[in-house]
Parts: C-alpha cells; structure tokens; sequence
C-alpha cells in the first residue's frame, strides 16, 4: 500500500500504546476488498490478510518500507477478491500462503468473472482452534462458514482484535447466496461470535469500515434466537 492508499479507521490508531500492534488496511480491485498488514510493532515479521487485485505491489512496498519481513500470507476464503493477488505476493515475499482447506479449491485459478487469476498453493492449513504467531502476537483461527465452507476469522484475544473477513461487517454479515454460502451455517457461525466474543472487540473485516462486536450484537443475538437469517437492521 502505498501511503495514498493506507486507510486510518476511526478509533484505530495505528499504534497500539500498550501492544504495540500495527495494522495497515488499504482497499483493492472493483470490490474494493481490504487488504491488511499486520505486525506487533516491535519484531520484523508481519502478516497479509487478503491480498485483492493489484495489492501485491503496494503490499510489498509498505513490507519494505517499515523494514519488515513477510511471515505469512492468509486468505480469510476463497472469493476471487480476497486471493486475486495470492500468486504475485508469494512471489515477491516467499512467504507461505494458509486457507482453510474447506476453501482450497478456490485456488486453481478458474473463475466465472473472466479474469485471469495466477493459481497459487496453500503450504499450511487454517483449522478451528490453530494459532498463527506473528512476533509477539497470537491470533486464534476461528471456522466460522456461511459466506464460504471455509470461511475464518483470525482473533488476536489479548488485543480484543478479530480481523472477520466477509463473516461480518459493518451492520451486516457475509452474503450466503454466492458459491459456498450456506443460511444455516451462517446462523451458526453468527450464534457463536455473539456467544463466544466480548463486546469490546474490534472487528476489522474484508469490506467496508471496522465495527465492534457490541455494535453488532442486537441483530446477532436476534438471529440467534430466531435460528434463521433476518435483515441485521
């Protein structure tokens, strides 16, 4: 990302006080799908999540220009806008690429959009109940499908940080009525976040601006009880 296009979200500084996190977001491709880099503030590795289309070489410039080293590049699923770049990144980084393996087959290159997407190869799996480390940070790997099967969201618990992919927005969550979504899925994966998340924590997700969880809560505790999907407002 260059500096024209590293986004400062309301109420996220760039430097955490007491962490020292760091976390750079720019929006990417016709989607405009967040593309973020993260590391501790403190040692060189960091991790991309969700490289859209043309976010490899601004990516690549920020990595080198906060004298950084790529750890690891993670697609939170499968959708075109969030692994268009996957191959271009790898390439220039040697870094290793995760998904969700559920996801993986999203990975071949093929899509119904007429772009020709360069196939890239997971070398390591995004499972339930893993853990990434990043320097000092340690982000959980939540399941949580209904956009995709294998849709994931990566939960830093110490920083109340859950980087939510298309699983959740801004006043919304993923749609289920692309390739992979599922209704019944989504409600469950709602039904957890809303169970297992404090409210305090800060969702930076795949589109759009960053949220919270109690901002969302009201409408995911009503589907939840209602065990179906309903308008989140």
């Amino acid at each position: 990302m260059s500096d024209d296009t590293v986004v400062e979200r309301a109420g996220a500084p760039a430097v955490d006080p007491e962490h020292g996190v760091r976390i750079e977001v720019g929006a990417f491709g016709p989607w405009e799908t967040n593309a973020y880099l993260v590391w501790d503030g403190r040692s060189a590795d960091a991790l991309v999540i969700d490289p859209g289309m043309g976010a490899a070489r601004p990516l690549m410039e920020r990595v080198a220009a906060n004298g950084l080293t790529l750890h690891l590049v993670a697609n939170s699923h499968g959708h075109i806008d969030h692994i268009y770049d996957n191959g271009p990144l790898i390439r220039a980084s040697g870094a290793p690429l995760a998904i969700h393996p559920d996801d993986g087959y999203w990975l071949d290159g093929r899509n119904t959009y007429g772009f020709e997407v360069e196939p890239s190869s997971p070398s390591r799996d995004l499972r339930d109940g893993e853990q990434l480390r990043i320097g000092d940070l340690v982000l959980d790997v939540l399941h949580l499908p209904g956009h995709t099967e294998g849709s994931v969201c990566l939960y830093e618990e110490r920083l109340g940080l859950l980087l939510s992919g298309d699983v959740l927005f801004a006043g919304s969550y993923g749609r289920t009525d692309l390739p992979g979504g599922s209704d019944a899925a989504m409600v469950a994966s709602l039904r957890r976040m809303a169970a297992e998340l404090p409210a305090e924590v800060r969702v930076l997700p795949g589109h759009g601006p960053e949220t919270t969880i109690a901002r969302e809560l009201p409408w995911m505790r009503r589907i939840a009880d209602a065990d179906r999907l309903l308008p989140p407002r």
